[in-house]
């Protein structure tokens, strides 16, 4: 905020400053005073300030920081008073505190005391440590070295920077960062084979760290800081996000790892783009209807259902499967090896998946012996009618091929109770059967091979859309920001083709050309037998 909105602001409420320096003074000269110079204490320091929203917030801080610095000068004001005259023949006297004043000594000694908790809280590991056991342990520098395995020499130099530190600290008006009141919302998306990180992100500090240092590296103090959390509660969250390959550390400064796709960057490029999607969905629902005949006359359980279902289901293989010869066309890159266990890619958002369009996807999973397979996708604009639950999803993926083999399940009695209870399978006389089409490996192929010059279509539309989502988030994403568990390309690959899927059959729904059923219908669900 510059200076001059600033003295706008407190022109407009000189009255609140005043009163509460008289409310604490109770004497209007030197309510005006200490009104004076909370003012220019504001103006000294309102260039700090980022957002305006806070700036009452601020200002109240800065009044009270002052306010005891008043009371200082006035305790160092009266003690001079105190003193004998020269010549006079009061050789000694004793300095009595008045009541009030009494009561503003330890005001100040509290507010000295939380000051230098304050900044004890922002100092680093080894220094906090230091600082700690020299000053509250009374231990000797030879035996904070020894135990903490250090040079003497580097505990006097810890304690040197230490009091340093706390000497600046104390002196100034602390402005804790946003993520003190408002931590914002992490959430991390993977693709790869072995999800090990679902546990990272169970608390909300991990997230709020992830956010605070990904526009630029911060050091520990900084971070306690911008949260408003002791450093001594950050070090484990970091130890674990580094130790993640979330985060790096280089000297004492710590550096989110990965790209976070920000709700603003979302926006901007739905805003750009959604009206391409509108033509394609057109003529994709009018190519598609002009087959269903044909559609029909393939080897496939299933084949007798309404046309809104077989569109559904036609529409969703066709445009899965132009994802992955989308893949094929234009490649991702091969999945990095991440420091958690198993391959794949990593990469976050600033938002509790506002902007996500599907509700889980699995594209091909097999059963143990190949015999089998299945997709299932989860799209949002129909998940009233289809909710299939990817918990326990090894179990749940050898039940659903079990079902498509129509035999009965080794499997956990309870998983398979899950599936039956959200009708994806149904079970009769102890024999699982789907509730879903099912396809012979001939049949599905023929059918993709009636939709090609669609899939081409769909192909070449999405690579066109990762392209443009490319160039637009590399303009979102910190220039200086290096990591391998995702990049931009990648990251725009991988999202924005399957948001093709999704935004394509919102398309169809608004305009009608599709409906959602009120009842449980497996819309974007299919089976493979071998």
């Amino acid at each position: 905020m510059d200076r001059k909105r600033a003295a706008a602001l407190l022109a407009e409420n000189i009255k609140a400053i005043y009163g509460y320096a008289y409310g604490k003074l109770y004497d209007r000269t030197q309510a005006d005073d200490l009104a004076g110079e909370i003012v220019y204490q504001v103006l000294s320091s309102a260039n700090h300030l980022r957002e305006e929203a806070a700036f009452w917030g601020f200002v109240w801080r800065v009044a009270d920081n002052t306010f005891h610095m008043y009371l200082r000068r006035q305790k160092l004001r009266e003690r001079i008073s105190a003193l004998p005259d020269e010549g006079s023949e009061l050789a000694l006297g004793v300095y009595v505190p008045s009541p009030a004043t009494a009561y503003a000594e330890q005001e100040a000694a509290d507010e000295e005391l939380h000051l230098l908790r304050r900044e004890l809280a922002t100092l680093s590991r080894h220094r906090r440590e230091v600082t700690v056991a020299y000053y509250v342990g009374q231990k000797s520098c030879a035996t904070i070295a020894r135990e903490l395995g250090i040079s003497v020499d580097m505990v006097k130099y810890h304690l040197a920077q230490a009091r340093k530190q706390l000497k600046e600290g104390m002196n100034m008006t602390r402005k804790y960062g946003e993520k003190s009141y408002d931590p914002g919302v992490f959430r991390l998306d993977f693709w790869g084979d072995n999800n090990h990180y679902g546990h990272v992100f169970d608390r909300r500090l991990p997230g709020a760290l992830m956010l605070a240092a990904y526009d630029a590296p911060m050091t520990e103090g900084e971070l306690s800081i911008e949260t408003g959390v002791p450093a001594v509660y950050l070090e484990d969250e970091l130890d674990t996000l580094v130790a993640a390959g979330l985060m790096t550390k280089n000297g004492n400064r710590y550096r989110t790892n990965l790209i976070i796709v920000t709700d603003a960057y979302e926006k901007e490029f739905v805003k750009r783009t959604i009206s391409e999607y509108d033509a394609l969905a057109v003529e994709l629902h009018e190519a598609v209807k002009t087959r269903i005949s044909d559609v029909r006359r393939l080897d496939f359980s299933g084949k007798d259902d309404d046309d809104n279902r077989l569109l559904w289901m036609i529409l969703n293989i066709l445009l899965y499967r132009g994802y992955e010869m989308s893949c094929f066309k234009s490649p991702v890159s091969d999945p990095p090896a991440l420091p958690l266990g198993g391959n794949g890619f990593l990469f976050g958002y600033d938002n509790n998946y506002e902007n996500h369009h599907f509700g889980g996807i699995t594209g091909r999973t097999g059963n143990q012996e190949g015999t089998a397979w299945f997709s299932a996708v989860n799209y949002r604009v129909a998940i009233t009618c289809q909710k299939y639950d990817y918990f326990r999803f090894r179990e749940k993926g050898q039940i659903m091929c079990d079902a498509i083999l129509g035999r009965p399940s080794k499997e956990d009695p309870e998983v398979i109770a899950m599936l039956i209870r959200d009708h994806i399978i149904e079970s009769r006389d102890g024999v699982l059967h789907p509730l879903f089409p099912v396809f012979t490996e001939d049949s599905i192929w023929q059918l993709e091979e009636m939709m090609i010059p669609m899939r081409d279509k769909i192909v070449d539309f999405m690579i066109s859309i990762s392209d443009k989502a490319e160039t637009l988030l590399r303009q979102y994403v910190p220039h200086d920001l290096d990591t391998t568990l995702c990049g931009v390309a990648d990251v725009a690959k991988i999202h924005h083709r399957l948001d093709v899927m999704a935004f394509v059959l919102e398309a169809m729904v608004a305009k009608g050309l599709l409906t959602v059923p009120d009842e449980p219908t497996n819309l974007a669900i299919f089976g493979v037998k071998r």
